[in-house]
């Protein structure tokens, strides 16, 4: 496949039947290369006035600031990740502690409160003022090579461990990553769930002992 296109919805459709979050996923591909390449107009720069880089540019704007200001963490998590193929990405804890913004306590609340078809929102209970730098991901096996996403649990450093058991009491396989760049820019709060089926959000927020048979 040597079609740029071919190979990204390849990729795509790889996430997608796994489980991720696709919309999440382009987002945090194309800021990575913003931050690579030198900023969001770079990446457009082949055809910078097209609808298309309109909707495009919306998006990393909207991930990364209007101007840009986030592209700096993803410049310092590609640094410590060395760019190396084969890089384990699922590295150790980053130094600073991001801060909860008021804007993204609001969102939190407000998807808790407004559960969607496709994913519902809730919290693992404990009380932490502390932004999430790490994902807590409940994975099973299959049916593609990446395992199949069920939900994830918003940590700070000190409630990983917690994340980690509420995952495996659920009948899931803990995966721990760093929070994506933008998320550390503007982290969501610590505790905070997210999760694609129902039984599986009753396991993360602790209001069940299984979900992964459900």
């Amino acid at each position: 496949m040597n079609d740029p296109t071919t190979r990204a919805a390849a990729a795509i459709t790889e996430a997608l039947r796994d489980g991720h979050d696709v919309a999440e996923l382009i987002a945090h591909a194309l800021c990575q290369v913003a931050a690579d390449e030198g900023g969001i107009e770079e990446v457009l720069r082949n055809r910078s006035r097209s609808w298309e880089a309109g909707h495009v540019r919306s998006l990393m704007e909207g991930t990364v600031g209007p101007d840009g200001e986030g592209l700096e963490a993803y410049r310092k998590a590609a640094d410590a990740e060395g760019l190396a193929v084969g890089t384990d990405r699922r590295a150790a804890e980053p130094e600073a502690r991001p801060v909860v913004r008021e804007s993204a306590l609001r969102y939190a609340e407000e998807l808790r409160s407004n559960p969607g078809e496709a994913s519902a929102d809730g919290h693992a209970g404990w009380e932490c003022g502390a932004g999430a730098s790490l994902h807590v991901e409940a994975m099973t096996p299959g049916p593609g090579r990446l395992g199949k996403l069920h939900g994830v649990v918003y940590v700070c450093p000190e409630h990983r461990a917690a994340a980690e058991e509420r995952v495996k009491a659920g009948g899931y396989g803990p995966e721990v990553n760093p929070a994506p760049p933008s998320h550390q820019w503007d982290p969501w709060p610590c505790g905070h769930v997210t999760a694609y089926r129902a039984a599986a959000l009753a396991a993360l927020a602790g209001q069940q002992e299984t979900g992964a048979s459900r």
